[in-house]
């Protein structure tokens, strides 16, 4: 049966997104930014935000995928977290995932499309998602 407060992360629940991929290894639902090495990290200090993790590469061949564009993505929620759908998203400097805006996060070009929803990791275990909307880039 479809559970429709549940999220598989490393998809999209929109069709509208732009995927491309970089030698790395993020997991799905960090920030996903670009070290002047040209090797990929979470932490803000390296780098402009690329996009969101969607996870290792179907080819599994040592890449990152992730959404650069896109509608309904989903990304990662600090503990106790809840947003509010419309309002701008901010990604912690350090952990690439989405938080209160403060003295260690960053607003991105994004607004959250959802309130709280259960994301499925890769692992099969359970975290706070929501889904945001990014369709001009972060």
């Amino acid at each position: 049966m479809h559970d429709a407060t549940k999220v598989v992360l490393g998809s999209t629940k929109s069709s509208f997104r732009v995927v491309e991929n970089h030698v790395g290894n993020i997991p799905a639902g960090k920030v996903v930014r670009l070290k002047s090495d040209d090797t990929i990290s979470i932490a803000a200090a390296d780098g402009s935000a690329l996009g969101i993790s969607l996870g290792k590469d179907l080819s599994d061949i040592g890449y990152t995928s992730f959404c650069r564009e896109g509608s309904a993505v989903p990304i990662l929620l600090t503990a106790a977290f809840t947003p509010t759908i419309g309002a701008q998203v901010a990604i912690h400097d350090t952990t690439g995932i989405a938080a209160t805006k403060d003295g260690s996060s960053t607003y991105v070009n994004a607004t959250y499309a959802s309130a709280v929803l259960t994301g499925i990791l890769e692992d099969g275990t359970e975290a706070n998602v929501a889904l945001i909307d990014f369709p001009g880039g972060l």
